[in-house]
Formats: C-alpha cells, sequence, structure tokens
C-alpha cells in the first residue's frame, strides 16, 4: 500500500459555503443530502469537509464496469440530489489524492468527470505547479510535521514560495530528487512531498473496512433522546479512545462512527483527519452526523449505543507548541462553552468573525455560524494574517469600526474654514485643520491619505468610489488625542473606525 499509488476519486465543490449561505443554512447540513447521494452507491466514502468527498475507486468501480463508468454514476447521482439550480462541482479520478485533486480542478471547466488513465497520473504532475499544493489543500491535508493545520493556506504558500526559490517549479522538477535529499533540506514535509510527486498519498484511501484492534463504544440503559445527553457520552468516549492512543504514541487520522437507536436503525460514517483527531474535533464530527441522521432519517426511537472505531493509526510525532500563544485552558472553556450554548439553542445563536477580505475594515470580516467553524483546529495553530488586499489600508487595523449610519456623518474643514473635498485625480482641495462630530470639536495633529477607493466600475448599479483619511485629532479643551479613519463618499464625511 505503501509503494503503490491508490485510485482516488475526489469530488469538490469549491463554493459551497457561498451555496449554503444562499439557501438559508450551515455548510453541513446542506453538504449531507450530496454525501448521503454517494453513500447509496459508495459506502466507504470520506468527508473531510463540506464540499470535498474522497474514496477509493477499488471494489465501486469495478462493481460500477470502470472508472469511468464510476465518475458519470456519481456525477449523474449528485446532479439529481441537487436539482436545477446547482453549484458547480468537479470530479476527478487518478492516482493519489493530488492528482486526483487537480483533475477534479480540470472538471470544473469543463462540467464533465475527468479521469486520468492508471499509470498517467505522474505525468500529469510532472507538469503541475507546485503551487497546486494551495489550492489542494483541503484535500490532501497537512503534509508533515513542519507544515501547520490543513486550513492554514497562509503557511503553504511560504513553502511552496520557499520551492520555488529552492528552483522547484513543478513536481517533475521535485520528482527527480531523491527522498533522502528533500528529508535533509525539508524535513518531514520533504518526505510528504515525495510521495505527493510520484502519486502517492500520506494516508492512501481504505479500499476495505479493516477489524479495528481498539474500539470504544458505550451502551445506554435506556434509549436517549436528548442530543445533549449523546454528545456528552462521546466526548468522554473519545477523550478515552485518544488518551489511550497518545500513551501509546499513536494518533487517528481515520475514524469510523456508528450510531444506533432502539429499533436497529444506524447511521455509520467514516471520517479523516490528515494532522489526527483530537477529542474536540470528534465531539464535532459526531455532532454532524447525530444532526443529519435526525434531520434525513428521522430514527423512530432514541439512541441505544455508540460506537467510535480507529480505522487508521499513524504514529504520533507531537506537536512543537508555540512559544508565544497557542492554545490556553481558556480556550478550551471557551470552546466548551459555544457547545452548550449551541445544544440548548442552536448553531445559528452563536456566531465567529471569519476573514473575509476587502479593502475597508468593515468588510474585512464577517460572522458566520459556530458550526462552519472549526473552532479547535482555528485556536490551536497560529493564525497568520491574509495577504493585504490592493488599495487596502495600511496596517494596524483600527480596533473600533462603524457602519455606514447616519449618526456617523462628521465635519472635515480645512484651514480655510470651509469643507474639504477631494477632485476626480485624488487631490485634496486643503488641508484638514478641524473635525466636528456632534457637539465635540477636534483638531488635527496630523492626517495620511488621501486613500481611493473604486470598486465595481463596470456596474452602474453597485459601482462605489471613496476616499479615506487616517487623521490624528485631539479634543479641544483636553490633551486627550485619537486615531480615527474618516471616509468621503457621495459627498459625505463619515467615521469608519477608531484606533486604540
Amino acid at each position: 500500500m505503501r509503494d503503490q499509488p491508490t485510485r482516488v476519486v475526489v469530488v469538490q465543490f469549491p463554493h459551497w459555503s457561498a451555496y449554503a449561505d444562499a439557501l438559508g443554512c450551515s455548510a453541513r447540513s446542506a453538504f449531507e443530502p450530496v454525501v448521503r447521494a454517494v453513500v447509496a452507491h459508495v459506502p466507504l466514502v470520506e468527508v473531510t469537509a463540506p464540499g470535498i468527498i474522497v474514496f477509493a475507486t477499488r471494489g465501486p468501480s469495478r462493481h460500477a464496469g470502470g472508472d469511468d463508468a464510476l465518475a458519470a454514476l456519481v456525477h449523474a447521482a449528485i446532479q439529481r440530489q441537487l436539482g436545477t439550480a446547482q453549484p458547480r462541482f468537479g470530479i476527478g479520478i487518478a492516482d493519489g489524492r493530488l492528482a486526483a485533486a487537480i483533475a477534479a480542478q480540470h472538471s470544473l471547466h469543463t462540467g464533465t468527470p475527468h479521469v486520468v488513465a492508471p499509470g498517467a497520473s505522474r505525468n500529469v504532475l510532472a507538469d503541475t505547479p507546485v503551487h497546486a499544493l494551495v489550492q489542494c489543500v483541503e484535500v490532501i491535508g497537512a503534509v508533515g510535521a513542519g507544515v501547520p493545520g490543513a486550513d492554514d493556506v497562509a503557511s503553504y504558500r511560504e513553502v511552496v514560495s520557499l520551492l520555488q526559490r529552492l528552483g522547484l517549479y513543478r513536481f517533475g522538477d521535485v520528482a527527480t530528487l531523491s527522498e533522502a535529499d528533500l528529508i535533509a533540506r525539508l524535513g518531514a514535509f520533504g518526505r510528504d512531498l515525495f510521495r505527493l510527486a510520484h502519486g502517492m498519498d500520506r494516508h492512501p484511501p481504505l479500499t476495505v473496512a479493516p477489524p479495528p484492534d481498539r474500539v470504544c463504544s458505550h451502551q445506554f440503559d435506556s434509549p436517549v433522546e436528548s442530543r445533549d445527553a449523546v454528545l456528552a457520552t462521546v466526548d468522554q468516549l473519545a477523550t478515552a479512545v485518544v488518551g489511550h492512543l497518545v500513551a501509546h504514541g499513536l494518533s487517528m487520522v481515520r475514524l469510523h462512527v456508528s450510531l444506533e437507536s432502539d429499533h436497529s436503525e444506524r447511521s455509520e460514517r467514516m471520517w479523516y483527519r490528515a494532522d489526527g483527531w483530537s477529542a474536540g474535533a470528534i465531539v464535532e464530527s459526531v455532532r454532524w452526523q447525530l444532526d443529519a441522521w435526525v434531520q434525513h432519517d428521522a430514527p423512530t426511537s432514541g439512541v441505544v449505543g455508540v460506537r467510535l472505531s480507529p480505522e487508521q493509526m499513524v504514529v504520533d510525532v507531537g506537536r512543537q507548541a508555540s512559544l508565544w500563544g497557542g492554545e490556553r485552558d481558556g480556550d478550551r472553556h471557551a470552546q466548551r462553552a459555544i457547545r452548550r450554548v449551541v445544544d440548548m439553542h442552536g448553531a445559528e445563536s452563536v456566531t465567529i468573525p471569519t476573514w473575509r477580505g476587502g479593502r475597508d475594515p468593515a468588510r474585512w470580516f464577517e460572522f458566520v455560524r459556530s458550526d462552519a467553524v472549526d473552532l479547535e483546529r482555528r485556536v490551536a495553530r497560529e493564525v497568520a494574517m491574509p495577504v493585504t488586499w490592493r488599495g487596502s489600508l495600511p496596517s494596524p487595523a483600527p480596533s473600533l469600526v462603524f457602519d455606514a449610519a447616519p449618526d456617523a456623518h462628521i465635519d472635515v474643514y480645512g484651514t480655510d474654514g470651509r469643507s474639504v473635498g477631494v477632485t476626480s485625480r485624488h487631490a485634496m482641495s486643503d488641508e484638514p485643520a478641524v473635525v466636528r462630530m456632534g457637539s465635540a470639536t477636534y483638531d488635527v495633529l496630523a492626517w495620511a491619505g488621501p486613500w481611493p477607493v473604486e470598486e465595481r466600475w463596470w456596474d452602474m448599479q453597485r459601482a462605489r468610489r471613496a476616499v479615506r483619511l487616517q487623521l490624528l485629532l485631539r479634543e479641544r479643551g483636553t490633551e486627550q488625542t485619537r486615531a480615527m479613519i474618516a471616509v468621503l463618499e457621495h459627498h459625505v464625511w463619515r467615521r469608519a473606525a477608531w484606533y486604540a
């Protein structure tokens, strides 16, 4: 298994979160019907994240009549499930996760499944830029102990930049090097990079269901109807199985979860996580599985049995803790508190800020439902600041951001006492000298700008043109100074943000 590539199928929806938002539900709950449509034909699938399904072709391909027939079968099943208003998705089949993910990217543009012939994946990878690591990060998962979590795209960009500086622009360049040389230069990442360049995986998908040698299960005395009670038991089981594996120097990367009702109804799901499962991650995945089971299958009785079966384990190489930051006790308490609130009031009761990007501080982050964010992985990794948008304000970021409410109106006057304006060439009519906000008057001690914004100029309905200033103010009659951002839009000045 280690020396031979595994034929892999990758089903990928690149914009699934936006599609789920348009439906008004979470990414997980919206993706569950798609997973169930695929599971109807392929029982052993891996759900790595909402919008991504991975499974091996061995067995399903032979049953369907070949890789092409299997891809067409899965494609038709997904189309029937989603109906006419469906998002773009791609299906790729190749040797290894990376080549299959690249084939799925190609399928996105053609609209039909893309199948790479057996043995031809190395030729495809040879001409593929190493930047594909960033595009396929959610499919291949974290590679090597030297790379943070699979969702830390910024860290992968740094790795790709290092490879390019070393002259390794394509995976074909990487394949010409020996594994020993890559390990000597890049450590654990070099080992996994060598395998990826040759069409192999760090953890190949399962082709058969192996008998688990470490199983953690619980039988309730009576059927349990409360989801909170079931998840509390799962938390205890997950803590026990993870603790047992850690004591033996092992980490679980693939987990089989089975839930059984009093009427012998079952919900089974295979879960995969490249950087290993923790107790909190197991609870979140079982929550997803339990909610989907109740919503779509509507079991006729309560849960009487829970079974956690580690299906694949690797040596636990450990995780280097950060000198500053990292996960603290307060973070773990906050995660448990959020889970408790969600259990009582639903996932929409807690929102989490996530990076969206933009040129204005008010648009940098947006709030999403808590079940759309992996809280544990988000806290455990060192969050790197995303790439700065062209035309955005320079750092540091302001501490208090306002919306475009009517009470945010201010007046900015120049040295001649007249209102300051900006020409079509972004030239100031005068230097700002005084700012009035309500009954308060401020003297301008220093200013920077203007920072122009011209967005969607091709769309008359959505076009936006604005100018921003950074001002250092001192309130008259006091010695207090504050820094702020002022925005001129539609010939009206408004306060946009305060700096701490």
